[in-house]
């Protein structure tokens, strides 16, 4: 009986895994920069992590489902399920020699389930964004009369399913150390089209001809991941992180076509010139290591009007590495790989004015959270790496039913990317993320039940 309920209960989060799924087939960059090697990396923000700069791998505690970091599944409440769900957004402003337009996107950010189980294992899976492509940009030459009108779009991304397990290997006098790993399936379709348009005066729909080169992955990577903690003292707890992405090639078929078209914005008018033989090839991951630091501080109870409060604060640091020069693209023999490796930095602070949530008020439960980062990005502009520096801010309220572990999380970021140069491409964007952490109180797994 008790494995009949545990099978129902696997069936309905893969039955909810699968329609998000369908949910993630969407527009989900909207950055030139996508333009390049496997598009943007990553997708949109997690909002428990944006609000702490972004500090992805540092947060483990049992509230909150870190599929950045491996190792935390095994930190999460015991025989206690938590389901995950985020949506992100975020509004762009761009400015290029004195012309400016704007853009947005909203997109599912992840779904995932993890929970921990046996004595020190934790399991999780779900879907999440691995890259997206999203960019158009125009350029105009002119012909006598007439003019040719030139189109660049990008389109499409690739998408991971994966499942992470990871175990506690020390648990001793304040000392915690675990380790973990996620095996990931990537697929996902990434277009990139050119659109040569005629334009003749007195008409709006332009002919001409439409090149397009698509590829498809289909491909396994793995993560690693280990966390480190040690109770220094009473109420100080210190903790290291490290996460290694290590290079993977992905396995991918890549198809080029030839139109012309009457009207090269109907897709239903365009007559094939050429298709190539579809390829098979590979690209690759980006190697990429992370360190991460936390530091945190309980205070001794303190009296409010009504009742004691103990307050905790927590900083946390992070420090990443990507050897973009690594990438590869088998496709074509004339790839030359002009990429820079990038860097990234984090700080962020987390505080909880009172960590019984069960009895003080509503404003003492919220974590209020605040944080910025630093990103080398691995463009180059005019001789000059894009750099991408923002600041944010964000909050999560628990919601308290049941002895429950559900919360809400909101996050809001501000960011700038370019260079120096003024007349250069700058993206200012705006961020909003909201997360949901389910976590019902009264319903504990892989217990054994008994009927009185």
């Amino acid at each position: 009986m008790k494995y009949m309920f545990l099978m129902r209960k696997v069936f309905l989060s893969f039955f909810a895994l699968l329609i998000a799924t369908g949910s993630f087939a969407q527009k989900s960059s909207n950055s030139p920069f996508s333009s390049y090697g496997l598009g943007e990396i990553g997708g949109l923000d997690h909002a428990a992590f944006i609000g702490i700069g972004n500090s992805t791998i540092t947060m483990l505690d049992s509230t909150t489902l870190n599929f950045y970091n491996p190792s935390s599944y095994s930190n999460l409440s015991k025989h206690q399920p938590l389901f995950s769900l985020g949506v992100s957004s975020k509004l762009s402003q761009y400015a290029e020699n004195g012309l400016s337009s704007t853009g947005s996107v909203t997109s599912i950010q992840h779904f995932a389930l993890a929970f921990s189980f046996a004595k020190r294992f934790g399991l999780a899976f779900g879907l999440k964004p691995f890259s997206s492509r999203g960019y158009e940009f125009s350029s105009r030459i002119k012909v006598g009369t007439d003019s040719i009108n030139y189109v660049y779009e990008g389109t499409g991304s690739l998408n991971e399913v994966f499942a992470g397990l990871s175990v506690r290997a020390i648990d001793y006098k304040g000392a915690k150390l675990s380790f973990g790993a996620n095996l990931g399936y990537v697929f996902g379709r990434l277009t990139n089209t050119r659109k040569s348009g005629l334009i003749t005066s007195g008409t709006t729909v332009y002919s001409g001809g439409v090149s397009t080169k698509q590829v498809q992955a289909k491909a396994f990577r793995y993560t690693l991941g280990f966390n480190y903690s040690q109770v220094l003292k009473k109420n100080h707890l210190f903790g290291v992180s490290v996460v290694y992405d290590p290079f993977q090639k992905i396995k991918a078929e890549y198809e080029d076509a030839l139109f012309f078209s009457s009207n090269i914005d109907n897709v239903n008018a365009y007559d094939t010139l050429t298709v190539n033989d579809t390829l098979s090839g590979n690209l690759s991951t980006i190697p990429t290591l992370t360190y991460g630091l936390s530091y945190e501080l309980s205070f001794k109870a303190r009296k409010n009007k009504t009742n004691e409060l103990d307050s905790k604060i927590a900083f946390h640091l992070s420090y990443s590495t990507a050897e973009w020069k690594r990438y590869e693209n088998t496709f074509d023999p004339n790839f030359t790989n002009t990429f820079l490796n990038s860097t990234k930095m984090t700080f962020g602070i987390q505080y909880l004015p009172d960590t019984d949530i069960s009895m003080s008020k509503f404003h003492h439960r919220i974590r209020y959270r605040a944080g910025v980062y630093q990103v080398n990005m691995p463009y180059v502009t005019n001789g000059e790496q894009v750099s991408d520096f923002g600041t944010t801010f964000g909050f999560g309220i628990p919601v308290v039913i049941q002895n429950s572990l559900s919360s809400v999380n909101f996050g809001f970021s501000i960011g700038n990317r370019g260079i120096s140069d003024g007349n250069a491409l700058k993206e200012r964007y705006y961020g909003f993320n909201i997360g949901i952490s389910i976590a019902p109180g009264s319903d504990r797994w892989f217990v054994k039940r008994k009927l009185n």
